[in-house]
C-alpha cells in the first residue's frame, strides 16, 4: 500500500498526502467504504491521521491508541498532544511543500489555520485516490422515525428552538453538517452503522421555520446569511456554500440542545441503565462461574446474548473491549481471532461495553479479578476507585466547569506520580453517539455543567505491556436546591472487593461504597437467578460490611 501511495504522490506531483480516519461528515463512526487509514497503515483505532511523503510515513493518535498503533502499524507514531500535533508537525516539516488532501475530510477551520501558516494544501484527484483502496460497500440503510415516547420533543419544537437562535444572530438559515445533530433535530435514526444509528444527511433550517435536506445544488441559499460551524464542516461543503452565500462561523445549536436531556429522555435513560445494570451483574456472575473456559471474544458474545433479551435492544453502542492482561493497557483494544486471549491467562480482566436501546445509550467499565492480583494492582485499583468516588461526591453548581470533577478523579494517582491520558468522562447521546460533546469531563473543558447532562465517570490507570484498570459509571446531573446540581448515578454494578485495599479508604469513601452496594441489593439483586445471586453475593457482602 505504501508503494501505491508514493506512486500517487509522484503522478500527482505532490510532496505529501494526508490519510484520514474521517468520512465526508468528519465522523468517528461511518460505513465501511471509508476505512482508508486502517488500509494504509494497519492501525484499526477510531481516531487518527497519517502523513505520507516519499521518505516518511507518520501516524498521529491520542493516548488511547499509542500502544495499539505501535503494535499494529509500521508507521512512526506520535502521541497527540504529548509528542506533537498533526498541524504543528506539518508546519515544522512540510512548509513550502505541496500537500495533498481531500477537502471533504478536513474541516474548514483546519484548512484556514493551515493557510494562515502558509501551508500549501492541494486538493487531490479524488477518484484516483479512491482507486488505491479496496472498497467494501455498505448495504442501503433502513431509516426510521425516533418516536417522541423516547425523545420527548417533536421535530417542530426543536426547529423552533433553532429559529430563535437564528433570529438572535440575524441569520437567514443554518446548515447542520453533523449526522448526530441532523438525526437529533429530525428525530430520525438509521441502520447505516450498527453502533452509530444516525442518518448521514446535512440539513438546512431557515429562520421562517421551514427546513430541508441540503441539496447538491445549493443555489437555494443564494445571497443569504447562513450559519455554519467551521470546526464541524468539511472544506468541500464550505467551498460550495461560500460561492452563493454569506457564511458566518457559528456554533452548531444542536450540540448544546442535545447535551441537556429533557424529562422524558431522563426517565428513559434511567430505565435503560437499570436494564444494563442487570445485564452486567448477570455477566459478572457468568464470569465468576466460567473463568477457566472464557476468552475475550466469548465475553463479547455473552454480553450480546444478555442484552438481546430486551425488545428495545438495537445493538452495541461500540465494540466491546474485553481485555486480558497487557491488552487492557490499550484503552480501546478490540479482540480478534488472532489476538484473542483466555480470561485465565492474567490476574485482571477489563470489560468496557455498552448497548444501544431505543430508550437510551449505555456505557460502563469494570475491572475484574480473575486470580492472584499483585499488591501493585490492588493499590492502583484502589486509587482509581477512590478517584471514581471523589468525582461522584463532588459538590457542583449550575454553570461550574468540569475542571474540579476531572481533578478530583485524578488526585490519588497524581499524588503518586502517575496519571491517565484520556478525559475522565464524555457526554452520551440518547440512542445516538456513545461519545457526545458537550460535555467533556476534563480540566480544560470550556463547557459549563447544566441540569440534564449525561456523562461518564471513568478514571483509569494503564501500565504499558502489563495491565490496565478502568472503572466507569454513568452520571445524570439533576437540579438540586438553589443552584446546586445533584450527580445522580445511573449504573448499579458491583466493584471488585478482591482488588480493594481497605486501609486506603476513608470513612466517607466506605460509606459511599456501602450505600452504592445497598442500591445494587435493592434494585438489581432480586431480579437475578439464585445461581447469579450466589455468584455476586460475596462482592456485595464485602462492601456492605466495610
Amino acid at each position: 500500500m505504501i508503494d501505491q501511495i508514493r506512486r500517487f504522490l509522484s503522478d500527482q506531483k505532490l510532496d505529501a498526502v494526508l490519510v484520514t480516519r474521517t468520512d465526508c461528515f468528519l465522523g468517528e463512526y461511518y460505513p465501511p467504504e471509508h476505512r482508508q487509514l486502517s488500509q494504509a497503515t494497519g492501525f484499526s483505532g477510531s481516531a487518527g491521521l497519517a502523513v505520507v511523503t516519499q521518505d516518511q510515513k507518520v501516524l498521529f493518535v491520542d493516548s488511547r491508541y499509542t500502544e495499539q498503533a505501535k503494535i499494529e502499524s509500521d508507521y512512526q507514531v506520535f502521541e497527540v498532544p504529548r509528542d506533537t500535533t498533526p498541524s504543528d508537525w506539518i508546519i515544522k516539516n512540510l512548509k513550502g511543500k505541496k500537500i495533498g488532501y481531500n477537502p471533504w475530510q478536513r474541516s474548514a477551520q483546519w484548512v484556514a489555520l493551515m493557510k494562515q501558516k502558509e501551508i500549501d494544501l492541494q486538493e487531490i484527484a479524488w477518484q484516483k485516490w479512491q482507486e488505491l483502496f479496496p472498497q467494501e460497500k455498505s448495504k442501503k440503510p433502513k431509516v426510521f422515525r425516533y418516536d417522541t415516547t423516547y425523545c420527548g420533543e417533536t421535530t417542530r419544537a426543536k426547529i423552533q428552538r433553532v429559529v430563535k437562535v437564528l433570529k438572535k444572530k440575524e441569520l437567514d438559515a443554518y446548515v447542520f453538517t453533523v449526522p448526530d445533530s441532523v438525526s437529533y433535530i429530525l428525530n430520525k435514526r438509521s441502520s447505516a452503522v450498527s453502533d452509530y444509528p444516525v442518518v448521514f444527511e446535512r440539513l438546512i433550517v431557515f429562520n421562517d421555520g421551514t427546513y430541508r435536506e441540503l441539496p447538491a445544488d445549493v443555489s437555494v441559499l443564494k445571497n443569504k446569511a447562513i450559519g455554519l460551524d467551521f470546526a464541524l464542516t468539511p472544506m468541500g461543503v464550505y467551498k460550495k456554500l461560500k460561492q452563493v452565500a454569506k457564511i458566518v462561523d457559528c456554533e452548531d445549536p444542536a450540540e448544546k440542545m442535545k447535551s441537556v436531556k429533557n424529562a422524558v429522555e431522563q426517565n428513559n435513560i434511567r430505565q435503560a441503565t437499570l436494564f444494563e445494570s442487570k445485564v452486567i451483574c448477570r455477566f459478572l456472575a457468568f464470569v465468576e462461574q466460567n473463568k477457566e473456559r472464557l476468552d475475550e471474544l466469548s465475553c463479547d458474545q455473552k454480553l450480546k446474548e444478555l442484552r438481546s433479551e430486551s425488545p428495545l435492544y438495537r445493538g452495541d453502542s461500540f465494540d466491546t473491549i474485553a481485555a486480558v492482561g497487557e491488552h487492557a493497557a490499550r484503552p480501546h483494544y478490540k479482540a480478534t481471532p488472532q489476538s484473542n486471549k483466555s480470561v485465565s491467562e492474567a490476574p485482571l480482566l477489563l470489560v468496557d461495553t455498552g448497548g444501544n436501546y431505543l430508550n437510551g445509550t449505555t456505557d460502563m467499565t469494570r475491572t475484574i479479578c480473575i486470580r492472584n492480583p499483585t499488591d501493585e494492582m490492588k493499590k492502583r485499583y484502589t486509587q482509581v476507585l477512590k478517584g471514581h468516588i471523589a468525582l461522584a461526591m463532588t459538590a457542583v453548581q449550575e454553570g461550574d466547569l468540569p475542571t474540579q470533577l476531572d481533578q478530583n478523579a485524578r488526585q490519588f494517582l497524581r499524588a503518586d506520580g502517575v496519571d491517565y491520558g484520556h478525559s475522565t468522562g464524555h457526554g452520551i447521546g440518547m440512542y445516538l453517539a456513545v461519545h457526545e460533546t458537550p460535555p467533556t469531563i476534563h480540566e480544560k473543558s470550556p463547557t459549563p455543567l447544566k441540569a440534564g447532562m449525561l456523562f461518564s465517570n471513568e478514571p483509569a490507570y494503564y501500565k504499558a505491556g502489563e495491565y490496565g484498570i478502568r472503572l466507569e459509571n454513568m452520571i445524570l446531573t439533576v437540579a438540586g436546591p438553589g443552584n446546586t446540581l445533584i450527580l445522580e448515578n445511573l449504573l448499579w454494578i458491583p466493584f471488585d472487593s478482591r482488588l480493594v485495599i481497605t486501609e486506603m479508604l476513608t470513612e466517607g469513601e466506605k460509606e459511599w461504597l456501602r450505600s452504592y452496594h445497598r442500591g445494587i441489593l435493592d434494585r438489581i439483586y432480586p431480579d437475578l437467578s439464585a445461581e447469579e445471586q450466589e455468584a455476586i453475593k460475596p462482592l456485595l457482602d464485602f462492601f456492605m460490611f466495610l
